[in-house]
């Protein structure tokens, strides 16, 4: 697996026959140099510049990251540049990393687009950067300077101050962010005047100043954005101008203010933007529907983020309930890259009263090396710099799973409950991803998009489960306080996190075993469309080169070598489709294990506890058939009105349960309680009282031709009736009724009754 090794060498030996006739703008620093890039390549494109532009990381796909005029190059010419990279790489033996292959195919690009302007990012640093392979800059741009990467480029700020410096050049102009430190700003000045680059350009003058940033079209474009992004503007609009005049063209700030700044406010994707997510809001066209996407994934760009949920979330405005005065509590969704410092990022985000959904993103397409901050970690470092927060992890990856999390725990009845999705820009990609086939209007009724919405459902459903049976209440909230668990219910969160666990793994397999079947297939299939020839032709004539300056016997088994290295390599990378394939199949397994047990573990729990509520309500019946006074507990009652045969419940019981006696019951009051017989017990009653004998010729009771009017009667006699069966009891079978001692009596209370 490739890593992380800073150095120009590897980028050299893959760029050595690429030349560069385009001028490029060159911005490096830790926050906002995507936005400036952006700012700027926007201008460019305005003013009718052939403008390429190379970001990182991608935000969707790899090839996201290359753009000419604002466009993503296709597919086709991505993958054949990319091909040739890798080729070339594995021929020379370079040992080049994913990003300087990037970085090669970006530039490649633009040298067949034959674009007029680059806007180029470093990826990491400055001095050592593959960007700064480039000799051709019209001015660097160095942004805000904070502490990241510290593995790499130091502890101290000084310390990152001098990589991001190394991208100067001499006797080429340079721009520094006015917001940096003085000892940062000094730094990058020493390093400048020892090399002799300059001269350094200020973001505001008194030309800049009279006519353009006072001008009512400034006002209108920036009235919207906060004071650093118009830092990060002013900064861009210097460094448009400085290369429009390398160019010989015309930099009039007036008209510029006429033909830029219109496309220069457009928002960077995945910078404090607001998205519509259809699938987990239906109304997402509404602003209390939307949620807020931002890349901010250090310390410092969470200040600048606070800033901006504390004008735009916080203090809104919301028609159906009145803003608290301390503002309104954000639910957020985070996942962080491991290694980051979670804890002062969170210190300065979170406040009281807030809500935190802690996942995971997906393996990063062309950098395995980057890792997800396990979700229960983040939420626990959550917990300890907020305790107030009430917290849910997502151990499974899905940026919309996690957006269905964050609508079931936040308070979306009563008031406004803004939800902002932050931590890493791979989040936000992942996202994005997820949502490019699914923000269409028509998504929650267009047939075709059916088994789409079932599975989005099935999502609903568990994550409004989860929510419920972590914080303890029905359609989320804050927990219940005190609330027990018993060892069951603990062993049972305990296996429930183990599958979760298990799933990702298997997610993550999954992926990576995609992505491996598409890296074959794209190395075996054809050499993309018809933009990408020229990369192709270079291939061929290279081979040829090498061909024939290679021709010593030496060489040609060298070569012969490298045919057979490079077959090695295709059956090494079929090894490793076929084991990422049995290695999921291998969790899949254990994962369907662990749910059998899990589902063996309820039944049993369950059905042990049915069985001996089953016994207890016998042991009721049996009670209120011998005559005794009885008082049904509310289970019993309960399963007796969703079920009147529960257990084979006699018929007094089931009056009980519901709301008043049924016709043929005989009552009568004594004192505070009501007495109540039931002809259905006459039966069994009468074993336990003195009967006639019956006369060999009388029918038996139970073959009577009209049972029901004869217990009717019987239940509907009174007063004589019985006295006349107490006081006669040789009279006739048929004749006969039971006394109110034979009669089964339930004494009920008189609140009952009431």
């Amino acid at each position: 697996m490739a890593k992380i090794q800073p150095g120009l060498e590897r980028i050299s030996a893959l760029l050595k026959d690429v030349t560069y006739p385009w001028k490029s703008i060159h911005v490096a620093g830790t926050n906002g140099k995507g936005s400036i890039c952006h700012y700027a390549s926007s201008m460019l494109v305005g003013r009718g510049v052939k403008v390429g532009k190379f970001t990182s990381p991608h935000l969707v796909d790899r090839w996201d990251c290359i753009q000419i005029n604002g466009e993503s190059i296709t597919h086709g010419k991505f993958h054949a540049v990319e091909k040739h990279y890798n080729r070339l790489n594995e021929k020379l033996e370079i040992g080049a990393s994913p990003f300087e292959i990037l970085t090669a195919v970006a530039f490649t690009c633009f040298h067949d687009a034959k674009v007029k302007v680059g806007v180029v990012e470093v990826g990491m640093g400055g001095r050592l950067d593959s960007t700064n392979v480039l000799n051709n800059q019209a001015i660097s741009v160095i942004s805000k300077i904070a502490r990241d990467h510290e593995g790499f480029l130091g502890n101290t700020l000084s310390e990152i101050a001098g990589h991001k410096a190394g991208i100067l050049r001499p006797s080429v102009p340079y721009i520094i962010n006015s917001t940096n430190e003085a000892n940062v700003q000094s730094v990058i000045e020493d390093y400048a005047q020892a090399i002799g680059a300059g001269p350094r350009l200020l973001p505001t003058t008194w030309e800049l100043q009279q006519k353009l940033y006072d001008s009512s079209k400034w006002n209108r474009a920036t009235n919207k954005l906060l004071p650093f992004q118009q830092e990060n503007l002013k900064l861009a609009v210097v460094a448009v101008m400085k290369t429009l005049e390398s160019m010989d063209e015309s930099t009039n700030p007036k008209e510029l203010a006429k033909t830029l700044l219109v496309n220069a406010s457009h928002r960077n994707p995945g910078r404090q933007e607001f998205l519509a997510a259809i699938p987990v809001f239906r109304e997402a066209s509404h602003r209390e529907n939307q949620i807020l996407v931002d890349g901010a994934h250090n310390p410092d760009a969470a200040r600048t983020l606070d800033e901006f949920v504390q004008n735009n979330l916080r203090l809104g405005q919301s028609p159906r309930a009145e803003r608290p005065d301390s503002g309104w509590p954000v639910t957020w969704v985070l996942a962080m890259t491991e290694g980051k410092d979670a804890r002062e990022y969170l210190t300065t985000i979170l406040k009281p009263g807030d809500k935190v959904v802690t996942t995971t993103f997906g393996p990063v397409d062309g950098m395995p090396w980057v890792k997800s901050m396990d979700p229960q970690k983040l939420l626990g470092i959550a917990r300890s710099v907020e305790p107030s927060i009430t917290g849910v992890h997502v151990p499974i990856i899905g940026a919309l799973r996690a957006l269905c999390t964050a609508k079931y725990i936040s308070d979306r009845t009563a008031r406004w409950a803004p939800i902002a999705l932050t931590g890493s820009l791979y989040l936000v990609g992942d996202l994005h991803r997820e949502l490019r086939t699914r923000q269409a209007k028509t998504w929650w009724t267009d047939p075709a998009t059916h088994a789409d919405r079932e599975a989005l459902l099935r999502i609903h459903a568990e994550e409004r489960e989860r929510v419920s049976g972590i914080l303890g209440v029905k359609g989320g909230g804050a927990s219940l306080p005190g609330m027990q668990k018993d060892s069951a219910t603990e062993e049972q969160r305990k296996l429930q996190e183990e599958l979760d666990a298990l799933t990702r793994e298997a997610q993550e397999l999954e992926i990576e075993e995609d992505r491996l079947v598409k890296d074959q297939t794209t190395s075996l299939g054809s050499t993309g469309d018809d933009q990408a020839l020229s990369a192709v032709e270079r291939l061929e004539l290279e081979d040829r080169r090498f061909a024939e300056l290679h021709a010593t016997p030496e060489q040609l088994v060298a070569s012969l070598a490298r045919g057979e290295k490079a077959k090695e390599a295709l059956v090494r990378q079929q090894i490793a489709i076929e084991y990422a394939a049995k290695a999921r199949q291998e969790k899949q397994e254990k994962r369907l294990a662990q749910k059998q047990l899990l589902e063996e573990r309820k039944e049993k729990r369950h059905g042990k506890k049915g069985l001996e509520q089953e016994d207890a309500a016998r042991r009721i019946f049996e009670r209120i058939e011998a005559g005794h006074k009885t008082v049904l507990p509310h289970w019993l009652k309960t399963k007796l009105q969703r079920d009147p045969d529960y257990a084979q419940g006699p018929r007094e019981a089931r009056y009980i349960a519901s709301s008043g006696p049924p016709q043929d019951a005989l009552s009568f009051s004594t004192g505070n309680s009501k007495v109540l017989s039931f002809p259905g017990a006459r039966a069994k009653a009468s074993l336990r009282t003195t009967r006639a004998p019956t006369p060999p010729d009388a029918v038996p009771e139970e073959t009577t031709s009209e049972p029901v009017d004869q217990e009717h009667r019987i239940s509907s006699s009174r007063g004589s009736d019985s006295q006349s069966s107490r006081t006669s009891p040789k009279s006739e079978p048929a004749k006969s009724s039971p006394t109110p001692a034979d009669l089964v009596k339930i004494i009920l209370p008189q609140k009952a009754e009431r």
